[in-house]
């Protein structure tokens, strides 16, 4: 069967027998079930690898480093704020290696470009002349069509997105919709994890308020792979596709090309979800036990309260243990009282 071909469909509905197991929810989960495990200490790499993650740390240690104000003006220039230090993280700067193959200057240069598209696009969180907030894409969501909800087996957020209800015709704020969604999304990843889990559904919903069930404009869909191969490098964990039309694989055909290597790798198509989520972890629609309804004035709230919560209180642990660039997502996303990862530390395997 070839990589395009459709696929037997053994996804059902849920059973009437089984409805008295739903779970219902409205909000967002921020925890994984206990069961799930706890994190594991931080992975350690060659001292080839650690050697280059230095001098990668000490280019954006120096005191006097500058960055562009956005990707487009390359001549106005200021000092890292502390929030950008807070980005900043081990795990980050490893991220970015490993998408580099750990070639120095590229990672560089990555970087230096993605903390200057995130003060474009005002996801600083300090200084933005114009704030990428929850209420200025607001409407992007009031169909339901990108929602967080549940965590898979190896404790990753599930994102999911739903094309089949949207209710915006195209433009940008779709792809600031999307970026607001990944922000979320990485501040709701526990702490030891670093990717998400993407389910996409193709389906075509036909309620209040969804306009099109089409796929969307191949230029708004090249922006929203760059935003997340190119500036949420490392981020995916695998990405699912289910209830595709026969018109969207023609589309597909032509995204194809535009997925780097390691997304293809991870991107698996026409399968159900509950073939790889567990039904305490998953929606109904999907024969899981979450009997999740949108609701746009109970969700988006707490998803917004919730993950400014989240990011501020990590924040807040980033300053207590001292501010600086390099400290470990593993301190900042947990909650004991000591610093364990200083900046310094050798993970040399």
């Amino acid at each position: 069967m070839g990589l395009f071909s459709r696929k037997q469909r053994d996804q059902s509905p849920v059973s009437a027998s089984s409805k008295a197991d739903l779970i219902p929810i409205d909000q967002v989960i921020v925890e994984p079930p206990e069961q799930y495990g706890k994190a594991s200490p931080i992975g350690n790499i060659s001292e080839a690898q650690y050697g280059v993650y230095r001098k990668v740390l000490e280019h954006f240690q120096d005191d006097e480093f500058e960055l562009p104000l956005s990707t487009k003006d390359k001549v106005n220039r200021r000092c890292l704020s502390s929030w950008e230090k807070f980005w900043l993280t081990r795990e980050c700067i490893l991220r970015f290696l490993r998408a580099a193959k750990w070639d120095r200057e590229n990672t560089i240069k990555n970087l230096e470009e993605t903390m200057s598209w995130r003060r474009e696009v005002g996801i600083t969180y300090e200084n933005d002349e114009d704030p990428l907030t929850g209420a200025k894409v607001a409407i992007e969501n009031e169909t339901g069509k990108e929602v967080l909800l549940g965590f898979d087996r190896n404790r990753r957020p599930i994102f999911y997105m739903k094309n089949g209800r949207q209710n915006t015709e195209p433009s940008f704020r779709q792809v600031q919709q999307l970026i607001y969604m990944m922000e979320a999304a990485v501040t709701l990843t526990p702490q030891g994890v670093e990717k998400l889990t993407v389910l996409i559904d193709l389906k075509g919903y036909k309620e209040p308020g969804i306009i099109s069930d089409k796929s969307p404009p191949l230029s708004i869909t090249k922006l929203c792979l760059k935003v997340m191969q190119d500036y949420f490098p490392e981020r995916l964990g695998k990405c699912l596709l289910t209830n595709i039309p026969w018109y969207a694989w023609a589309f597909l055909k032509m995204v194809y090309p535009f997925l780097d290597p390691n997304t293809r790798e991870k991107t698996i198509f026409d399968e159900p979800f509950d073939k790889h989520i567990e039904p305490s972890q998953l929606e109904a629609l999907y024969n899981g036990r979450l009997d999740f309804k949108y609701n746009h004035k109970v969700y988006w709230p707490d998803l917004v309260e919730k993950v400014e919560s989240i990011r501020q209180r990590q924040y807040d642990r980033f300053v207590k243990f001292g501010g600086n660039i390099g400290l470990s997502e593993y301190d900042l996303k947990g909650s004991h009282d000591e610093l364990i990862y200083e900046v310094d530390y050798v993970n040399i395997e």
